[in-house]
């Protein structure tokens, strides 16, 4: 065929409209979500913000940078995936299909976007205060980062074979918890483990974005067609909900390993704690930052590309790839990633902390210098109860904000044949998660154990998951996996950690965690909801 010339001003007017629409959908993402921190900082704590510049040009940054990103997945990622997904099924063996699962579940996770905002969390950390989280988090944060990665890997097999068997979610979502559950508490009576326990929690809500989501999804559609189950509503539900699971008991276990090879290190910390006045970590200049973000890029974004290409071209023989529409793909995932760690650092991340250390001057006098309240800003009782409010506001809207979030309720409606609306279904989700995003602040403020918070929620869950349906199991805990966003992960993060720093409660995380169980326990419970006033012939009629 051949080529329409176009001249530079034709191709503007074809590329301007459709970039200016993808930078929109991500300020629309964000800026409600800056600008409800930023007026509850001025109008509620009544203190200003440093670094306006900076903060500005960062989350600018963080704007653009999911716009390339996301750009880069959309025309790159997802259109091979798609195809490998699809053919693969038909022309391998099972033993291939699943080592090709684990392969691509392991590289996708080094992929996303949020793992790195794990990594931004921990750079205030002092080795001396948590030597666990500080090894986990800053000292050698590959142990973490690889193991959430292979954890990632198992659960795209196992989820794979779900589909390939037609197994149901049930029997491998019940002892999974399960395990979890049991080695959380063991971990919780040893007080070097136990400061971890949110951590581990954590990495299960930050994990599942926006390059695993449409990987695996692709992949487990490709299996479900294969297999004769492609046609039913319900293909590929249920994947997602293992890659949230899984990860948290890998990093438990990853935790018991640590403190076995490594038992003197907390002691020998706490020893060298009294001898050192202070420990103050050298702030990463500008240049070192920029060099960071761009490594952390081509790390990600590269190994994923490759593997699905060299998949396609060599070993499923496909012809006629795209080539410089790949190569494109490519810059725009890494130019993206690039901007998004890079803004992350000067921008959105500065905005959550300083909103994170200005909150205790709501029930705390003089929190935190220079500043020099006398006293609370609204009393110690109804200060605690405005932070409280504050973050079941921010959990809630950010949860509505999320385009990707609305697609997945209107599936669950096509899926459920109206008996769980669009609305319903957000409406419950974005309310679970500014509720368990309260909890979580409410375990910084009062000093509860996290346990007493984080257990009970999973106990629950369990019983709920033997007594609803099948298709509510796995819309429940897919839901529940998919509420936490490269933007809102870093700032609950941030103010987390502010937060536990003011009151010496806790290590500000588990937060995340909170956030992505009560969506689920809703779920659940509208499911035995629907299906308790479904009428008898309808089900039987289904």
């Amino acid at each position: 065929m051949e080529r329409i010339k176009l001249s530079f001003g034709e191709q503007m007017r074809i590329l301007l409209p459709y970039a200016y629409h993808n930078i929109k959908e991500q300020v629309v993402i964000v800026a409600p979500v800056c600008l409800y921190l930023v007026a509850f900082q001025i109008i509620i704590l009544r203190f200003g913000l440093d670094k306006i510049g900076w903060m500005v040009g960062g989350i600018s940054m963080v704007i653009m940078g999911l716009a390339f990103f996301l750009e880069g997945v959309k025309i790159g990622l997802v259109p091979i995936g798609e195809t490998v997904g699809n053919t693969l099924p038909k022309r391998s063996s099972g033993k291939t299909i699943l080592l090709f699962a684990f392969v691509l579940g392991v590289l996708a996770a080094f992929g996303e976007p949020v793992i790195g905002s794990l990594q931004q969390a921990g750079s205030s950390l002092q080795e001396s205060h948590s030597p666990l989280l500080y090894k986990l988090l800053k000292g050698k944060p590959y142990f973490l980062i690889f193991t959430v990665a292979f954890g990632v890997g198992v659960a795209v097999v196992i989820g794979t074979m779900r589909f390939l068997y037609g197994w149901s979610l049930k029997p491998i979502v019940l002892p999974l918890i399960g395990i979890g559950i049991i080695l959380t508490i063991v971990a919780s009576r040893n007080q070097h483990l136990k400061e971890a326990i949110g951590l581990a929690w954590d990495t299960g809500a930050v994990i599942v974005g926006p390059v695993l989501c449409p990987l695996v999804l692709a992949l487990g559609l490709g299996v479900c067609r294969a297999t004769g189950r492609g046609d039913g509503g319900m293909a590929g539900f249920g994947m997602v909900a293992l890659i949230s699971i899984i990860p948290i008991t890998m990093v438990v276990i990853l935790t018991f390993v640590l403190s076995f090879i490594d038992q003197g290190h907390a002691a020998a910390a706490g020893a060298a704690a009294h001898h050192a006045t202070s420990e103050v970590a050298a702030a990463p200049s500008m240049l070192a930052m920029m060099k960071d973000s761009v490594l952390l890029g081509v790390q990600a974004i590269l190994p994923i590309f490759t593997f699905l290409f060299v998949v396609m071209r060599f070993f499923l023989k496909e012809k006629g790839i795209p080539m410089p529409q790949l190569v494109l793909a490519v810059f725009f995932a890494i130019v993206g990633l690039f901007l998004f760690n890079f803004g992350l650092a000067v921008g959105l991340s500065e905005l959550g902390n300083q909103v994170g250390d200005t909150l205790p001057n709501a029930f705390l006098a003089d929190a935190k210098p220079p500043i020099d309240a006398a006293a609370p800003i609204y009393g110690t009782a109804w200060g605690k109860v405005i932070v409280v409010v504050f973050a079941v506001i921010l959990g809630y809207g950010a949860t509505l904000a999320e385009p990707a979030f609305n697609v997945l309720g209107q599936q669950v409606e096509d899926v459920t044949q109206g008996a769980f609306k669009k609305n319903l279904f957000s409406q419950a989700v974005a309310l679970g998660v500014g509720v368990g995003a309260g909890l979580g602040i409410v375990s910084l403020l009062y000093n509860i154990d996290l346990l007493y918070l984080l257990l009970p929620p999973y106990a629950l869950l369990l019983v709920l998951t033997i007594f609803n349906e099948e298709k509510y199991v796995n819309i429940a805990w897919d839901g529940g996996a998919v509420t936490t966003g490269p933007v809102t992960v870093p700032l609950k993060l941030a103010i987390g950690l502010s937060l536990s720093s003011a009151t010496g409660a806790g290590e500000g995380f588990g937060v995340l965690a909170l956030a992505s169980a009560y969506p689920v326990l809703n779920i659940l419970l509208l499911g035995l909801y629907i299906k308790l006033r479904t009428p008898r012939e309808a089900v039987e009629a289904q």
